[in-house]
């Protein structure tokens, strides 16, 4: 993949540095694998940014209107995946960023809007799904298990903690801290003896002065921070035991220390975070601070004080915040920027691609007539289909202005030409139903169980120009049971085929693909099988005649017989033994009640299950071999 990232965020004393700030915890985690651009709007604090950030500047007569086209006069839709985190993106921006043909992922925090982006991202543990208006297209990922936190909180999550006692106070209300929390809260906390240290971070468009007069009445109490890295942040809340904080992004922070938190919101886009943290018991509930007074804060920290039941509170910070946040945002990031399409035909085809429309970037999909649930799967999804035979150029002509980085076989009822195969950026491949390179060609499973295999399975292999000849990407083997039938085993792959797809997409994205080249000398090849290539002969071995029948038993057509010119299918059998078979021809009826009985070349066959039509079996009469050798 060569797609670059376009991270979209602004910041200012009037706003907030929020947005910005949220943006950076994902920067950092993309930027060692991912090009990435930094855009900001000319009227943006863009001097928070960091510089070893590539910035780009949108110029400020560019309004938020305009700013879909100018992003496509400037940056490639083909080339570039937006991710953007703003109020001002809302349902008409997003919708406009798609009809240029970007991959947008939102970072949302309102759950207001109806959603026109590839991914929407919120982070609160209050959200839910049935929350959210969007196309059927956009894939959500909500809750804290996708936490916007930089790469040393991330690390702290991982990391115990035990509160052995409470001296010692962090107070952070970011941004510009329009009502003067920060200067309420920390008179609050002077009223508490038990507090020797208060830490405040102070915000970059922070402009009150009345906390400056007060730091110096209490120099040996206060200690004031500002502009602090993320390395210095982490070391002031290190020293801190108890924190007074909203509902936003410095709350997910402070969570990652564990330790007891008094919490809640003056904005609105903090009220649904708010109600996430105390339904999971993972704060103090503050409720809406916007018309706190000092002495609120002092009634609710004694309250807390004195309670000190801060297991509970660490025992659930510690559950939303595990150690696997960023690989979540690196996996769902690469996924949204790896374009795909699928080629697939039947129910194998419709049940994997069912699921990858829902996680992945499906540019197009290639079927045949008959597979209906896939072509009204494509129409439900807007994604472009092609349908029938793609052979001659038909197929490569429908898809060339596409540009994709895999495209995906999946059961798909065609050959397909050198021209598709090679249409993809990084490679084609192909589901097989087996363990390559033993079973090449049509029906794998089916001619398995006829051979008396005791296990099968599935490949996922590269697709080159020989049949099912291609290096070998990932395998997944699949036991033989002693009563499986062709049904079975497929019942079975069904549910390998879309783990065994996810497994390579995830490596393509991390670029962790390890090829295996086939060995040719343990190579085995079965051609297509027809409904007239099920004739039974009664001179085979009972275990070939059992193989042979469940193989290809109901719903397949059937391994069939034949009686007084009569077709017998023959779904179920079983073996039994017998010594006395000299005076006995091969095909002769032994038995006729309960259950009809056989002679084989080596014993007895026991006919379970059968599909005719008011035949008469007749005790010493034959099933005869028509054709079947």
């Amino acid at each position: 993949m060569t797609k670059k990232i376009i991270f979209r965020a602004d910041g200012s004393s009037t706003t907030g540095l929020g947005h910005l700030y949220r943006l950076f915890s994902l920067v950092e985690i993309v930027k060692e694998s991912i090009e990435f651009i930094f855009l900001t709007h000319e009227t943006s604090t863009a001097s928070v940014i960091p510089n070893r950030y590539h910035k780009s500047i949108i110029p400020k007569e560019i309004t938020i209107a305009e700013e879909p086209n100018w992003l496509l006069s400037n940056f490639s839709p083909q080339k570039h995946l937006v991710i953007a985190d703003g109020y001002q993106f809302d349902s008409k921006y997003q919708k406009s960023v798609k009809e240029k043909g970007y991959k947008l992922i939102y970072i949302d925090d309102l759950a207001k809007e109806h959603m026109y982006a590839d991914v929407v991202i919120n982070h609160s543990p209050y959200l839910k799904e049935e929350h959210y208006t969007k196309e059927p297209y956009t894939a959500l990922a909500l809750g804290t298990q996708y936490a916007l936190l930089r790469p040393l909180f991330l690390e702290q999550a991982k990391k115990e903690s035990k509160i052995n006692k409470i001296d010692s106070a962090f107070v952070c209300f970011g941004g510009a801290d329009p009502y003067n929390l920060t200067q309420k809260a920390v008179e609050g906390l002077l009223q508490i003896p038990e507090f020797k240290n208060i830490h405040v971070v102070l915000g970059g468009a922070y402009k009150h002065q009345d906390i400056f007069s007060l730091q110096e009445e209490y120099s040996q109490v206060i200690k004031l921070h500002k502009n602090l890295s993320e390395e210095e942040l982490v070391s002031v809340m290190k020293h801190c035991n108890f924190a007074i904080a909203p509902a936003s992004t410095i709350l997910y922070e402070l969570s990652c220390f564990k330790i007891p938190i008094l919490s809640g919101f003056y904005v609105d886009n903090q009220e649904l975070i708010y109600k996430g943290f105390t339904d999971n018991q993972a704060i103090y509930k503050g409720s809406n601070f916007k018309n706190y007074n000092a002495k609120d804060f002092t009634l609710r920290v004694k309250k807390i004080l004195e309670n000190s039941d801060y297991e509970e509170k660490i025992n659930a910070q510690k559950i939303l915040f595990d150690n696997k946040i960023a690989s979540r945002h690196l996996n769902l990031i690469n996924k949204t920027m790896l374009t795909i399409g699928v080629l697939c035909s039947g129910g194998l085809g419709l049940d994997t691609l069912s699921k990858m429309v829902k996680d992945y970037n499906i540019q197009f999909i290639f079927t045949d007539k008959k597979s209906q649930g896939i072509i009204d799967l494509a129409e439900a999804n807007n994604i472009p289909i092609y349908i029938g035979n793609p052979r001659n150029g038909k197929g490569y002509e429908f898809i060339k202005s596409f540009s994709v980085d895999v495209i995906a076989s999946i059961n798909y009822l065609f050959l397909i030409e050198n021209d598709i195969i090679k249409h993809a950026n990084v490679l084609t491949f192909n589901i097989h139903g087996s363990l390559l390179p033993k079973y090449r060609g049509r029906t794998p499973h089916v001619w398995s169980i006829i051979n008396g295999e005791t296990k099968a399975g599935i490949t996922a292999h590269v697709i080159d120009s020989g049949c099912d000849t291609g290096t070998i990407i990932h395998q997944i083997e699949v036991p033989i049971l002693e009563e499986d039938t062709g049904a079975i085993m497929l019942e079975k792959y069904a549910s390998k085929y879309y783990p065994l797809v996810q497994q390579v997409l995830s490596d393509i994205s991390s670029n962790n693909l390890n090829l295996v080249s086939q060995n040719e000398d343990e190579a085995t090849y079965f051609g297509k099988r027809t409904p007239l290539d099920g004739e039974i002969n009664w001179s085979w071995t009972k275990e070939a005649i059992k193989n042979w029948v469940r193989a290809q038993a109901h719903p397949y057509p059937g391994a069939f017989t034949f009686y007084d010119g009569d077709k017998i299918i023959i779904d179920k059998v079983a073996i039994l033994d017998s010594s006395q078979l000299d005076n006995l021809i091969d095909g002769e009826i032994i038995e006729t009640e309960p259950n009809i009985i056989v002679k084989a070349q080596n014993g007895l066959v026991e006919l379970i299950d059968i599909r005719t039509e008011k035949c008469t079996f007749v005790k010493g009469n034959r099933f005869t071999n028509e054709n079947r050798k």
